[in-house]
């Protein structure tokens, strides 16, 4: 039970504390507003999961992220 709380409380310092998210990112960081108005800095590293991963932090559901992603995917953007 404790593992889960440790992985839910990181879950929030990576989607909300800023400077978190950066030290685990390989590429450039860009700020960016999903729909809701959320604005968080996303790590553009070229990976599809990141992809996925930062479309939905801001978001996005799940299968517009997925249309987003395979649209990046086949213009040769992310991996």
């Amino acid at each position: 039970m404790r593992s889960v709380a440790q992985a839910v409380v990181m879950a929030i310092l990576v989607a909300c504390v800023p400077g978190v998210a950066d030290a685990a990112c390989n590429g450039t960081l860009a700020t960016k507003t999903g729909p809701t108005g959320i604005t968080l800095q996303v790590c553009l590293d070229g990976k599809y999961a990141t992809c996925l991963r930062d479309s939905q932090r801001l978001g996005w559901s799940a299968v517009s992220s997925k249309g987003h992603c395979d649209n990046l995917k086949a213009q040769g953007r992310v991996k």
